[in-house]
């Protein structure tokens, strides 16, 4: 008999972990699971099996994500991940079934959905009622002329001590996580250079970015920034002196759009929607890089 209720986390977390790597990630771990659905700092994800003669044989979790401003009010967001149905399971309309008992379920936890999806999905979710943001979220390529630290300046890497839920950024826009909880949680993995940009009147910027080769050319990926927005354009300048590279590649964005560069490129534009549960969702929600990225 096929049944559908939430996950054990106590109890079946290797049964799930062994259905999405047969099924979805061949490299998908136990302690990534750990990592990504039980120690967010937002709580852990909800989420809902499908079970037939006592097997799991379908899956989807939804994370908790929630957007901030700097006042500490709250969106509360959830995004769909890690799904997946065996293969003898499919054709049965499972996964749909997942997908809305798991938001029925849950209907009082969230306030909007957010997804990333492909090429080929993205024209379904907008049929479905999504909503693509009003924001035209591209991503581009460009060159900035890079410029030492200045005298009482300083950048230096976060430090793993350095962990707080206080909220770092002076805007009224939206941001996930806004504290440094969020970044140590989400930018753990060693990829990931984690700064702190000081400037002499004691302004601070937080910047998360990685190294990558685009056009063989050393690039700065810039993830995501917190903290003082003003002193943006002078963090990069210095981000790329200590990384010896004029280039850096990003996602164009309410904070970052005033980013002044000698040329930029268009790559591509970011396929992000959204979905409210019976809520507005607001315009000065902002998207970054870092939410985009296949690591999550």
């Amino acid at each position: 008999m096929l049944e559908f209720r939430p996950l054990n986390y106590d109890s079946e977390i290797d049964e799930v972990v062994e259905l999405i790597k047969r099924n979805l990630q061949p490299k998908y771990t136990r302690e990534f699971l750990i990592w990504k659905h039980l120690n967010n700092p937002f709580g852990p994800s909800l989420s809902m099996i499908a079970t037939f003669n006592n097997k799991i044989v379908g899956v989807v979790f939804y994370m908790r994500y929630n957007f901030y401003n700097q006042e500490g009010k709250i969106v509360k967001c959830i995004r769909p991940f890690d799904g997946c149905t065996s293969p003898d399971m499919r054709g049965k309309g499972i996964f749909k079934k997942l997908m809305v008992k798991g938001l029925e379920g849950y209907k009082n936890d969230y306030q909007i959905l957010l997804a990333n999806p492909n090429s080929n999905s993205h024209p379904e979710f907008l049929k479905l009622g999504w909503k693509e943001p009003k924001h035209d979220y591209v991503y581009k390529f460009g060159l900035i002329v890079p410029s030492k630290l200045r005298m009482e300046e300083s950048l230096s890497d976060i430090p793993k001590s350095e962990n707080s839920s206080d909220i770092l950024s002076s805007s009224d826009l939206f941001r996930v996580g806004n504290s440094l909880e969020f970044i140590q949680w989400r930018y753990q993995n060693p990829n990931y250079k984690k700064v702190k940009f000081t400037a002499p009147d004691g302004q601070l910027l937080y910047a998360i970015y990685r190294m990558d080769r685009i056009k063989r050319l050393k690039t700065v990926v810039l993830c995501d920034t917190y903290g003082d927005n003003k002193i943006l354009q002078r963090a990069i300048n210095r981000i790329l002196a200590i990384e010896k590279t004029p280039f850096i590649y990003f996602l164009e964005n309410p904070l970052n759009k005033e980013i002044s560069s000698l040329f930029s490129l268009k790559h591509r534009k970011a396929l992000i929607v959204f979905k409210g549960n019976d809520y507005n969702i607001p315009d000065n929600l902002v998207v970054t890089l870092g939410d985009l990225e296949g690591k999550l």
